[in-house]
């Protein structure tokens, strides 16, 4: 089930209205390619994320000149595996940017921190500082969030435009994981609406019974998510909320400036 589509009435995100269609088809595109263990035809991909044939033999057309992929004699594409992905290059990106901030939040609050970020059909966890207490609350890098449930998966879903946020609740299901989980539209919905009013998500024993998390966006400087940071505890040790807001939109703001200077460099 996904939330209901944005009224007529309401003004557009900044992010939204600068959106490139044509390269968020080319990173979903690519992000294909490397997720497959082989070669696939046009027609596979055009089906798969639902393009025309036409739009994706241009978008292939270039991204092959650009060298970032190969086409094979039967005229299958596979990432080229000489070439540096986009989409590592943008990780390691967010990564590095986030790093001081990650230490900085760990060395504070000595609870797990991770950092996610959002692609074409998942949120999936890119750094993590494990807490140093023997019961604390654990993330993996790799591991795939549901974007309704964990506060990094809610922070993320629901500052990316309508369509991206339907496509990630469709692909990860609405799954119950404890009695806490929203598994509804219009309860998910307002919870989407509270995350963008206050500018960070919780997620209060709804992925995991017994465990707490509060998350903060990283906000890039054309204005659309790029990352979101978490901080995860036992329940039993979840207190110091408003400081760890505080920090986080503190560290987050942080890293988009940090990702900002990237980028021009």
């Amino acid at each position: 089930m996904k939330p209901g589509p944005m009224q007529a009435s309401e003004p557009l995100p900044i992010g939204q209205r600068y959106y490139s269609r044509a390269i968020g088809n080319a990173l979903r595109i690519l992000e294909l390619l490397q997720m497959s263990d082989k070669p696939i035809a046009l027609a596979e991909i055009a089906r798969r994320l639902s393009l025309p044939k036409s739009s994706v033999f241009r978008t292939l057309c270039t991204l092959e000149i650009a060298g970032y992929i190969r086409r094979l004699e039967d005229d299958r594409f596979s990432i080229e595996p000489n070439a540096v992905s986009p989409l590592n290059r943008m990780v390691k990106r967010v990564v590095d940017a986030a790093e001081s901030t990650l230490k900085s939040l760990g060395h504070e609050f000595r609870e797990t921190i991770s950092l996610a970020i959002p692609f074409d059909n998942r949120i999936e966890v890119v750094s993590v500082i494990d807490s140093p207490h023997r019961v604390r609350m654990g993330n993996m890098v790799g591991d795939i969030l549901p974007p309704h449930a964990s506060s990094l998966g809610k922070c993320l879903t629901a500052l990316l435009p309508e369509s991206h946020r339907s496509r990630l609740l469709r692909a990860f299901g609405m799954v119950s994981f404890t009695p806490h989980t929203i598994t509804e539209e219009a309860p998910l919905c307002k919870e989407f609406d509270l995350v963008r009013a206050r500018g960070y998500a919780t997620d209060i024993e709804e992925s995991v019974l017994g465990g707490c998390c509060v998350s903060a966006p990283v906000i890039a400087s054309h204005g659309q998510v790029a990352a979101a940071v978490s901080i995860s505890m036992p329940k039993m040790r979840f207190a110091r909320r408003k400081r760890m807001v505080a920090a986080l939109m503190s560290g987050t703001r942080a890293i988009a400036s940090s990702l900002a200077e990237s980028t021009r460099h």
